[in-house]
């Protein structure tokens, strides 16, 4: 079995050379993505903690692992759990910002799930990912404002 994956990945590496020298980019680029498959990850992170009455803003980055470029379409879904009360959420190109004043305390879990739209309009666009989402939980402390 081990003499098996040299000669895949020699035969592989053939053909994207032969795509390469061909002209052949684009599908050269959707190769490599299969190959090396290419996917979404969310960072493995705590929030910060947040107040009653004051702005709160937090925002998390997902990348590609093995990924030369960032030109993916990505979108971002809560799957689980729910954001405290006065928080929001949106994102744009691979951010996801958490927002808003909170207006009780409380302390939640939430589940993100980012996934790559898989679109064949370029290069990284990919059509051939093994899995092409992440998912990963976290929590979100709000405090109770100070007593005056």
């Amino acid at each position: 079995m081990y003499k098996i994956i040299p000669s895949l990945r020699l035969i592989i590496t053939s053909i994207l050379l032969v795509f390469l020298v061909s002209g052949c980019e684009l599908l050269s680029e959707e190769i490599n993505e299969c190959f090396f498959k290419i996917a979404p990850k969310l960072p493995d992170r705590n929030l910060r903690q947040g107040q009653v009455g004051v702005f709160y803003l937090e925002t998390i980055d997902a990348f590609i692992k093995n990924a030369d470029d960032d030109a993916f379409d990505y979108r971002f879904e809560i799957v689980k759990g729910k954001l405290p009360e006065g928080l929001s959420f949106r994102s744009e190109g691979r951010v996801l910002s958490i927002s808003g004043t909170p207006t009780t305390a409380s302390t939640e879990e939430i589940q993100v799930r980012v996934e790559l739209i898989n679109a064949i309009s370029g290069p990284g666009d990919g059509f051939c990912f093994a899995k092409d989402y992440d998912r990963e939980k976290y929590k979100i402390s709000i405090i109770a404002a100070p007593e005056r």
